[in-house]
């Protein structure tokens, strides 16, 4: 089964930090340690960051997936590397994945896509969506939210410090990910929304969730 319409949780809680790739080294080391071999090389890692040893962080590096394959494990990896202080270099700005925060009346909203053509929705009611299997439609519209955040990477700067927690009532994010760290837009849902770099995000979420919903939609009906 592609969606789970059950598969959110509380708003603002654990399964939506994960969407962002980037635990620290301790929790990361006890999280991956659970995926047996499939995940031994983000244990190294994590290892390899506790300790500041880059060299044994480049070499554990390669065993990372592609990022079009499995695009969460790779930024976990990139995110692993540049903490035991790992110049990741050319292309670390490259947008892999999205994640856009919307705390309307009704509660947070999350949505992620990213660049293996997986997606997520968190709703503030606790329900969400996951999908897994590739999907035509469903990657052109991820692609497009890539494509769309090129923007905000290229007016913002990878955070510095600890990632912020979700918008208040009223407030709106938009976290880029990227080999090279996560770059912010933030602001009200209506500035957030019709602004030249953040609109064009909030445009393209707006679409891929729609979609989502009617796949989960379907999905339950069968």
């Amino acid at each position: 089964m592609t969606a789970d319409a059950g598969a959110g949780g509380p708003p603002g809680g654990p399964l939506r930090d994960l969407l962002f790739a980037d635990l620290p080294p301790g929790r990361a080391r006890e999280v991956f340690a659970r995926g047996g071999d499939a995940t031994r090389f983000l244990v190294d890692l994590a290892v390899a960051a506790e300790a500041g040893d880059a060299p044994a962080a480049l070499r554990a590096v390669v065993g990372a997936p592609s990022p079009h394959r499995e695009t969460r494990l790779f930024l976990q990896a990139c995110c692993l590397a540049r903490a035991a202080g790992v110049d990741l270099g050319a292309g670390s700005s490259e947008p892999l994945g999205v994640v856009v925060d919307l705390h309307t009346d009704d509660g947070l909203d999350t949505l992620a896509g990213f660049a293996d053509g997986s997606a997520r929705y968190l709703s503030y009611s606790g329900a969400g969506v996951v999908w897994e299997v590739p999907d035509q439609d469903i990657g052109r519209l991820v692609g497009a939210l890539l494509d769309r955040a090129v923007a905000v990477v290229e007016m913002t700067g990878p955070l510095e410090g600890p990632r912020p927690g979700p918008p208040g009532h009223g407030g709106a994010m938009v976290s880029v990910l990227t080999p090279g760290g996560i770059h912010v837009g933030a602001g009200s849902v209506y500035a957030l929304s019709n602004d030249s770099r953040g609109g064009p995000v909030i445009a393209a979420a707006s679409e891929l969730l729609a979609v989502l919903v009617g796949r989960a939609t379907r999905a339950d009906a069968r």
